[in-house]
């Protein structure tokens, strides 16, 4: 009694403590939205853009820096983060990996080189961070947009600016930047472009200054013989221009030199100074492009239209106009540095606010909180009181139900027990009467002295007899896998191959019931580490059950695909087009011998044996379905071995496991013979493997039998390609180029009548002709095959010789066409008998030939380039319509272009190049070849003839 009441007391505790619970949780909710809104202050949300510089002086990078800065002052919500990797290289790359991973909103780029920091700006790009690439361009060209300057428009202003001071006559040297950057390249072209039209102008030396003073300096130095020979110098920074300038004066020159640099920054030590106190001549201004990055950068977040290459304008800054520079710009920092500190104050004001703000809606929420609070405390109390009496008498019922419950479970338990040891009883024994059948019929089967059809008799006895036997071991399997702790024996093998050779264990099975089976692959990769005898008794459960509810005219898929959700894992589906299964009864499917309402077609432990199994792989099965529209059954199982430990795996290697074929197994003996020719050859349906026929056949027919007995007979006579329906025609017609595709109409997935228009519609095959083979005779029917451009229409049944002489008259007589066209006496030009689209095509052949017939270029790759077709393809079209190869056409029109050019009285060498001959020689060898004359005796004997 005394235990009786403790439990009551506890139960009693527990239901009131869930009930003070309950409170604390709507109390602790206020109070964090209380505190939210305290600490709520109406700001725009932050947006963070990441800048890595490399490139050019300190000074210059100082400036843009500066200018960043100074447009950023205009967006406060911006967070600004800076990197200076001082003309490194190796530096910057490390820089943008670290920036990447911080994911900013953007990016800019400075780089310093373009080959170097390529790499690492296009994987940015692609993982799907803007960039702006600044001052320099990458080699590949990802990048959201480009800001800077027209090197090549300054050095062409600085090469023309030195020619007029120099009066077109003179000496130039050049300081250059670092070869490999873009604007080394950019500046050098145009300096270079723009020296072209002055003849009087001659360059002297280049010097590598690497963008740097001291470097610049050092050098200008070592090289002082040659410069000292210049009447100016053409440096590519203002830097490498004072450094020059100072090693020129140190040497103590008779004859002043004159320097042009680029930059014009403003500040001490810069472009505008060195222009003004007349250090260098002149400089060529180089935006540094700040403003419009940010202005850019703002435009790509906040989706307004920018414009990808951004070029910025650049003047020449000399005497005349560095004073007027050097105002503005002075007056442009000072008016910054006056917005800064208006900013700051604002920042001040601002902060004062907000903590008001706050204080404030602590105050007022802190007042509510505490009404709630005691509101809450009050109804707790009462509450809790009115239930401890329930709590009591409801604690000895739940007592009372457990007990009840165990025992039942007990009962459940057992039972299921007993159940499934008197299954696994009789299954034992329905083995030995299987075996006494399987026995003799091997022995049978290999009694050489029987005839073809007993043999197939006794094929069909042993297939059934296997199927039997594995539906016997089901319920041995579940037994094992559900309660003995049965292990897999996992072995690296192609999962897309196994599924194959196990849907075509049930190809006779979807002929019979006129279902549609088919296997779709959508991954390239299906290596899996399973169990086969495992995984083959999953798949055959699932396709059993999948044939058993889809009516005739129905659809089975096989599908092997890869999860949404998570990419280590590989997905297989069987979806039907059946009756579907009612809800309620979904969330028994998985259960032993559950059978729903309307499913008693099974005996309820397949799907049991499934989930099982999967999850002795360590994956999952599920099921989605909807009465009239179908089931669709998905397993999914990881990919790798890590998942598997030293008892999962198979000891027999991966070699020995994939190619062997277990003779227990039920469907995957002997049901299909054409599955081994797959294996065998890799193209299903091709007889004949050792000779190759002068012509090729393609067989479209989505009936195996009929598709196998043409295959047979055609290959007497042809090489034969088939296919089971309209997508695989097509494939195979393009990939083969045959001479002629026999197809049905009536086929899963497209008719007959749609293949045949795509055909006659394609360029690459439109030339082919089309015999359709149908069980549809009526004349509205077959009118509306031959509306499809076919060329014979035969209906079921057929005769065989028939067909085939169909096959050799549509063959040779287009083999007569193609003498036709490849003559020589016509022109090579189609007549009006042809097809429009093999017209067409000859037309199209022929025009550009004709059009490049003088460049000495053209050959098959060009034609096919130009054609948009491959090679093949090219060399099987001009062969079937022509019968001469590509080579030979192009010959053919080239000779005959040179013998209308003689006529023309044009000489020989000029005819040799107009006709695309590499050389006269070699035009003469192949005039005579053809016409059995030399072109000076073809065009003496026109002389002689003329009156």
């Amino acid at each position: 009694m005394n235990r009786s009441d403790g439990g009551i007391h506890t139960i009693a505790q527990i239901r009131l403590t869930a009930a003070m619970k309950k409170h604390w949780i709507i109390f602790m909710l206020s109070l964090a939205v209380s505190v939210q809104a305290c600490n709520f202050v109406e700001k725009k949300p932050t947006i963070r853009i990441a800048f890595s510089q490399c490139v050019g002086s300190d000074a210059w990078r100082q400036t843009m820096l500066e200018e960043m800065r100074r447009e950023l002052s205009f967006h406060p919500d911006v967070e600004f983060i800076y990197r200076d990797a001082d003309n490194s290289n190796e530096r910057q790359i490390e820089q943008l990996h670290e920036l990447r991973s911080m994911r900013p909103d953007l990016i800019i780029v400075s780089p310093n080189e373009a080959e170097p920091l390529t790499p690492v700006v296009d994987q940015i790009f692609q993982h799907g961070i803007p960039v702006i690439v600044t001052d320099r361009k990458t080699s590949s060209g990802l990048y959201h947009a480009y800001v800077g300057a027209d090197n090549y428009e300054i050095g062409y202003m600085a090469g023309q600016y030195l020619a007029r001071r120099l009066g077109y006559v003179g000496t130039i040297s050049e300081i250059t930047g670092l070869p490999g950057s873009s604007a080394t390249i950019e500046r050098q072209r145009g300096f270079h472009e723009a020296l072209k039209s002055y003849a009087g102008i001659r360059l002297k030396t280049q010097i590598n200054g690497q963008w740097l003073i001291d470097v610049a300096k050092r050098r200008a130095a070592q090289q002082m013989a040659d410069l000292s020979q210049s009447d100016a110098i053409f440096a590519y920074n203002d830097q490498m221009g004072f450094g020059t300038y100072q090693a020129l004066r140190k040497a103590a020159l008779k004859h002043p030199i004159k320097i042009v640099g680029v930059d014009a920054l403003p500040g001490d030590n810069n472009g505008l100074q060195f222009v003004s106190e007349k250090v260098l001549d002149a400089s060529m201004l180089y935006p540094t492009g700040g403003k419009e990055c940010i202005q850019t950068a703002m435009a790509i977040l906040t989706g307004q239209p920018y414009q990808r290459e951004n070029t910025l304008s650049t003047l020449v800054v000399d005497s005349s106009n560095v004073q007027l520079m050097k105002l503005q710009t002075d007056k442009i920092i000072s008016q910054q540095a006056d917005i800064d500190k208006q900013q700051g104050l604002f920042a001040e004001q601002q902060q004062i606010f907000s903590n008001q703000q706050r204080v404030l809606n602590i105050l007022v929420v802190s007042l509510v909180l505490a009404v709630v609070f005691a509101g809450i405390a009050f109804y707790s109390l009462k509450a809790n009181w009115e239930k401890n009496k329930q709590l009591e008498h409801q604690n000895h019922e739940i007592l009372d139900q457990q007990q009840r419950i165990l025992e039942m479970t007990n009962e459940v338990e057992q039972a299921t027990e007993a159940k499934i040891n008197f299954f696994t009883n009789i299954s034992h024994e329905f083995k030995t009467p299987l075996s006494l059948i399987l026995v003799p019929l091997e022995e049978l089967q290999k009694n050489s002295r029987l005839g073809e059809e007993p043999h197939r008799l006794l094929a069909l006895i042993k297939r059934n007899a296997l199927i039997l036997q594995h539906l016997v071991s089901q319920l041995i399997d579940l037994r094992r896998v559900g309660y003995e702790g049965l292990h897999i024996k996992a072995k690296r093998q192609n999962m897309l191959l196994f599924c194959h050779n196990v849907v075509q264990c049930f190809r006779p099975l979807a002929q019979q019931r006129a279902v549609n089976l088919r296997l779709e692959n959508q991954v390239a990769d299906t290596t899996l580490w399973f169990d086969e005898d495992m995984i083959e008794k999953l798949l055959y459960n699932l396709l059993s059950n999948a044939f058993k509810f889809t009516p005739s005219q129905g659809e089975v898929v096989l599908r092997i695909g890869r999860p949404s959700v998570a990419e280590n894992m590989l997905e297989i589906q069987v979806a039907d087009t059946g009756e579907g299964i009612a809800e309620r009864d979904i969330v028994h499917l998985f259960e032993p011998f559950y059978q729903g309402e309307n499913h008693a077609k099974g005996s309820g432990i397949g799907l049991a044996l499934c989930k099982e199994i999967a999850a002795l792989h360590h994956g999952t099965i599920t099921v989605r379905s909807k009465q009239g529209a179908g089931t669709t059954v998905t397993v999914c199982l990881p990919m790798g071995d890590e998942h598997l430990n030293a008892e999962e795996r198979a000891t027999l290697p991966p070699t020995e496991t994939m190619n062997n074929v277990r003779e227990a197994e039920p469907l995957l003996a002997t049901l299909d013979p054409e599955i081994a020719l797959v294996k065998e050859h890799g193209l299903y349906g091709v007889t004949d493997f050792d000779t190759v026929k002068p012509h090729s056949v393609l067989i479209v027919e989505d009936h195996a039998e009929m598709r196998k007995f043409l295959a047979e007979k055609l290959a007497e006579q042809f090489t034969v390609f088939t296919a089971s329906n309209a997508k695989e025609g097509l494939d195979q017609a393009y990939a083969q180029v045959p001479d002629l595709i026999i197809s049905d109409v009536l086929m899963p997935g497209e008719l007959g009548t749609v293949f045949a228009k795509k055909l006659k519609a394609d360029v690459r095959t439109a030339t082919i002709p089309i015999v359709l083979l149908t069980a549809r005779g009526s004349e509205e029917q077959v009118l509306t095959g031959l509306d499809t451009l076919a060329d014979a229409y035969l209906t079921k049944p057929f005769n065989m010789d028939y067909l085939l002489g169909t096959v050799s008259n549509l063959i040779n007589n287009r083999m007569l066409l193609h003498h036709h066209f490849s003559s020589d006496a016509v022109e090579l030009r189609p007549n009006a008998k042809a097809a429009p689209a093999d017209r067409r095509f000859l037309n199209e052949l022929a025009a550009l030939v004709e059009e490049n017939i003088s460049n000495s270029k053209l050959n098959v790759d060009f034609i096919a380039e130009r054609l948009a077709i491959s090679r093949i393809q090219l060399y099987r079209k001009v062969k079937s319509l022509l019968a001469c190869s590509i080579n030979d056409y192009v010959s053919i029109r080239r000779l005959r272009k040179a013998k209308l050019l003689l006529q023309q009285g044009i000489p020989i060498n000029h005819v040799a190049y107009q006709s695309g001959f590499s050389s006269p020689a070699y035009f003469s060898t192949a005039f005579k070849g053809k016409y059995g004359i030399s072109p000076s005796v073809f065009k003496k004997n026109l002389l002689e003839a003329t009156p």
